[in-house]
């Protein structure tokens, strides 16, 4: 792969040197330029040379003065110009091997690459860093990085990511505070594995490592009916989320007393699998892991709350179901019974069961188009019918299975509407005429 120029700036300095979309950056200064992020650094000084390649192979040497940090005006297609940094674990409750055959092929790739950790937030193990990659993000002060850490302990560690370079996690991670970047973890939680006294061992390590590390978000292990080559592992259960709750919350109390916030934070499944209502906005704080699905549920629920005395008294009489997985009933119930007190509305759940994925998978953003078709069949033919986008590839309309939402539209009849998982999207798509 090569930094390929996608499209140029207008009035910009590119369009002025007669860069065109199709060139390709060599280099700036001297320095090749891999990524998105080479490009970004390098080019902040106010004296530039510019080595590009011309379609026929020309090689032009530009010398470039401009104001310090203006852009050049460069746009790529990919933040990425040479090869994604994958994952070289082998790790025993790694989701992407429990993958049913024939989804979408990009949900193979199995992505361990810092640079997208630091650009999208993705979570990254630290075991594929060369040295050289190490000086880059320290040198460009990539910060804040997103590691998933397990565990502290380093021979469990190397075991549960199946990689003898796993155990160095905590001196990586002292090597980042020290060099002052900022990192959110992520702690899977395997039942039997890194549960009750390892996750307090682990918790009170990386608590250590603070103002390094600033965030400890812990998720439960998801366990599909594709493991046949993998180790036996239990899922989560109602007593040991309970358990896990009661951990946690203690720790909260005692990093609010010391830091000011809770500094460790638990996924809404935990919650919903323990029938214990979740918690308040503060304790999430800043929502620090929102991303990885830690606190979704109550920024949905306080949302909706706030235009809950909006909601107009009565519609025309119409009927509206949601499309959901199994897991986000318990919050959606709420949101429907509200709903359902407006005269003329009726909305009802649509619960789909991932039969697709098999064991214990029940989020709704891994459902597939062919569960969804099946329970839809058309029984829905002419009514309104509400997915919600995290079902679709971002910026497509393709299911992981590759089933589009037309082929839905087309196979049940239904007045399809997506909404973007925000109480606003949710209401607007329920009352629009």
């Amino acid at each position: 792969m090569v930094a390929r120029i996608g499209e140029i700036g207008p009035d910009s300095i590119a369009e002025e040197m007669e860069i065109r979309p199709g060139d390709i950056l060599l280099s700036i200064n001297g320095h090749p330029i891999n990524d998105i992020l080479d490009y970004q650094f390098y080019s902040q000084d106010d004296y530039l040379q510019v080595e590009i390649e011309k379609p026929d192979g020309e090689i032009w040497s530009l010398e470039i003065e401009k104001d310090y940090d203006e852009d050049l005006g460069f746009h790529f297609a990919e933040p990425v110009f040479d090869n994604m940094k994958s994952c070289r674990n082998r790790c025993v409750f790694c989701f992407v091997d429990q993958l049913p055959p024939h989804m979408r092929k990009s949900l193979y790739i199995k992505d361990d690459d810092y640079r997208h950790s630091f650009l999208y937030g993705n979570f990254i193990t630290l075991t594929n860093l060369s040295e050289s990659d190490w000086q880059k993000v320290i040198k460009m002060r990539l910060s804040p990085l997103y590691v998933s850490v397990h565990c502290i302990q380093a021979d469990l560690r190397k075991k549960m990511l199946g990689n003898r370079r796993a155990g160095s996690i905590k001196a990586d991670l002292q090597r980042l505070k020290e060099a002052g970047i900022e990192v959110h973890t992520q702690i899977v939680l395997c039942p039997g594995w890194n549960d009750g006294e390892v996750l307090q061992e682990t918790i009170e390590e990386l608590a250590g490592l603070y103002p390094g590390v600033v965030s400890v978000g812990i998720v439960p292990v998801g366990l599909t009916g594709h493991r046949d080559k993998l180790p036996v592992m239990n899922p989560v259960t109602s007593e040991l989320a309970r358990h896990t709750i009661n951990i946690v919350e203690k720790y909260q109390r005692r990093f609010r007393e010391q830091l000011g916030y809770g500094l460790v934070y638990l996924a809404d499944e935990f919650y919903l699998q323990a029938f214990i209502n979740l918690p308040e906005a503060g304790y999430y704080d800043d929502y620090c892991q929102i991303e990885n699905g830690i606190g979704l549920s109550r920024i949905l629920l306080d949302e909706f709350a706030e235009l809950e005395p909006h909601l107009p008294k009565r519609v025309d009489r119409r009927e509206v179901y949601l499309v959901t997985g199994k897991s986000a009933v318990p919050v959606l119930e709420v949101l429907v019974t509200r709903l359902n007190q407006v005269l003329g509305l009726s909305v009802c759940l649509i619960p789909i069961a991932n039969i697709c994925f098999g064991g214990g998978v029940s989020v709704t953003g891994l459902l597939t188009g062919q569960d969804i078709m099946k329970v839809i069949g058309q029984a829905y033919h002419g009514k309104r019918v509400i997915i919600p986008a995290v079902v679709f590839r971002e910026g497509q309309d393709t299911l992981l299975d590759d089933i589009s939402l037309e082929d839905i539209k087309d196979s049940s009849g239904a007045d399809i509407r997506t909404v973007d998982g925000s109480a606003r999207s949710l209401i607007e798509a329920i009352l629009a005429d």
